[in-house]
């Protein structure tokens, strides 16, 4: 196992770990993209109008392994066409630079799940499950559809064992009123819709709320679902709400934060963001960093998405959703 730091006291929190979880938000990303990437240029071949991109993208199809997908990464940057490199390049220049930019930190859990996948995917089979996403997705929004408007619906999605709820249409968008947890979306027939992911942090905030809420069981099924970045930034909302919640740090706690892998993207105050101190209470969350600045991330259910605070949930909560 690769080293850890950790270091905690009440109210405040300071993490830097890494360990291998599976985030299957993160493995559709990567699905879609590969998808979108074989539509673009089967499509309309001539798209490849220079020689590097389409040794990039043979290569890209004759990848059977996580090391080969991570060697045709290092192909891309010798070619210039990483997603490093996306400035000097438009994206319908370059779908490859995506698929790149999305791998980012992915670690090899999540990139055999994905390559897995590739070696056996059929597009049409793809769309087919695309559709039937969508259909399931209608349905939910029928379940939970009502004039009245006393509780907030949430259900089971996953496996059993996987602690994991959802919400949708307008429950989804009234958590996001009351505790300004982030919505993502997921496509019903008519087009995008609402959508939140609640891990078991979530739960317990919920049920503690003293709002009304009503879990309705409609069996065990998954949704399709690729808002990675809104999905990361709702997970660790809630379990941030779950500590100001509690106002300590509990052993189970602790031990749920060593799991955490950060996911490093290039964006300006990496550095600091994972070099700082989480301080929270019951009505606020300051970061504060070594140089003694302190930048404000949630003011009693106002979270503040600047340009600061959301990379940092993107890198700290992708796994949270599994919890």
């Amino acid at each position: 196992m690769n080293k850890e730091q950790f270091n905690c006291d009440t109210n405040h929190l300071t993490l830097n770990t890494t360990m291998e979880t599976l985030n299957m938000t993160w493995v559709n990303l990567l699905r879609k993209q590969f998808i979108e990437i074989l539509d673009y240029y089967d499509e309309n071949p001539q798209r490849f109008d220079y020689k590097e991109l389409k040794k990039a993208y043979d290569a890209l199809l004759s990848v059977k392994s996580v090391e080969e997908f991570k060697q045709w990464r290092r192909l891309l940057k010798d070619y210039g066409l990483s997603f490093t490199d996306m400035p000097r390049r438009s994206h319908d220049d370059n779908m490859l630079a995506v698929l790149d930019d999305y791998a980012e930190g992915a670690n090899d859990k999540i990139l055999d799940v994905f390559i897995r996948w590739k070696l056996s995917i059929n597009p049409a089979k793809w769309t087919e499950v695309e559709r039937w996403n969508s259909d399931l997705v209608d349905i939910l929004l029928k379940a939970t559809k009502r004039e009245e408007d006393v509780h907030i619906v949430i259900f089971p999605c996953g496996k059993p064992n996987a602690k994991r709820w959802a919400a949708i249409g307008q429950d989804a968008d009234r958590l996001f009123e009351v505790f300004g947890w982030q919505t993502g979306h997921v496509n019903a027939t008519s087009g995008p819709v609402s959508w939140m992911f609640i891990n078991g942090y979530g739960l317990d905030v919920l049920r503690q709320s003293g709002y009304s809420i009503q879990i309705r069981d409609f069996g065990e099924f998954d949704i399709l679902s690729t808002a990675f970045e809104e999905d990361s930034v709702a997970s660790l909302q809630q379990f941030i709400d779950y500590l100001r919640m509690m106002d300590q740090l509990s052993a189970e706690q602790i031990e749920f934060l060593r799991k955490i892998r950060p996911v490093i993207y290039p964006h300006p105050g990496y550095w600091e963001l994972t070099h700082g101190n989480l301080v929270f209470d019951k009505d606020n969350v300051v970061a504060e960093f070594d140089n003694g600045k302190k930048v404000t991330l949630a003011q009693g259910k106002n979270w503040r998405m600047h340009e600061l605070f959301r990379p940092m949930f993107l890198e700290m909560g992708a796994e949270l959703g599994e919890a």
